[in-house]
């Protein structure tokens, strides 16, 4: 038996693990040899249709709820040491995209205030919002479930990450997990 995030792979598609319209779209449009591939790994007959036995097999792939959690590498942002390093890069000219670089302005890509301790926001590659929602716009202020240090808790997502294997959490994300910024550690989230 394989896994969603190994069709994923598979199909070159972020392997989040949440089978999507756009992840099904990619495996109609896959060439022969690859639906045969995930036939043989789903267990049904190996001859490249992609027909209703081998779309039954994958949804209940999906609906079993296996690889369900993204693991990751949590890192924070928005933190105090953050936005100084952004306020420093901006007081020697440089454009905000070079800034974000080393520091953070606090504000996310959605517009939501991020460097807080009451609201907890994350930030997600922009892959996983795509795959998941369609689009970034779509994403914006979706619930995700996070377990860090120990700690599960929910949080919004309030801004893009441009690395795939790490989730960003605000202050108030490491006040819920006890944690100090600077932060990197091991973690897993999925969306609610």
């Amino acid at each position: 038996m394989t896994s969603i995030t190994a069709i994923q792979t598979l199909l070159k598609l972020p392997a989040d693990g949440t089978w999507s319209p756009t992840d099904q779209a990619a495996l109609l449009k896959a060439p022969v040899t690859i639906k045969k591939r995930i036939q043989a790994w789903l267990g049904v007959v190996v001859d490249g249709l992609w027909g209703a036995k081998s779309q039954g097999a994958l949804n209940g792939l999906n609906s079993s709820g296996v690889d369900s959690w993204i693991y990751c590498e949590a890192s924070s942002f928005a933190d105090p040491a953050d936005l100084r390093a952004f306020k420093q890069c901006k007081a020697t000219g440089k454009t905000d995209l070079q800034c974000f670089a080393v520091g953070d302005n606090g504000v996310g890509e959605c517009g939501v205030i991020t460097s807080q301790e009451h609201t907890p926001y994350v930030a997600v590659h922009k892959d996983f919002m795509i795959s998941r929602w369609g689009s970034k716009g779509a994403a914006w202020l979706r619930e995700v479930e996070v377990f860090a240090n120990g700690v599960t808790f929910r949080a919004k997502v309030g801004d893009r990450i441009s690395a795939r294997g790490r989730i960003d959490l605000n202050p108030a994300c490491l006040k819920l997990i006890n944690k100090p910024a600077p932060l990197k550690t091991a973690a897993k989230w999925r969306w609610v």
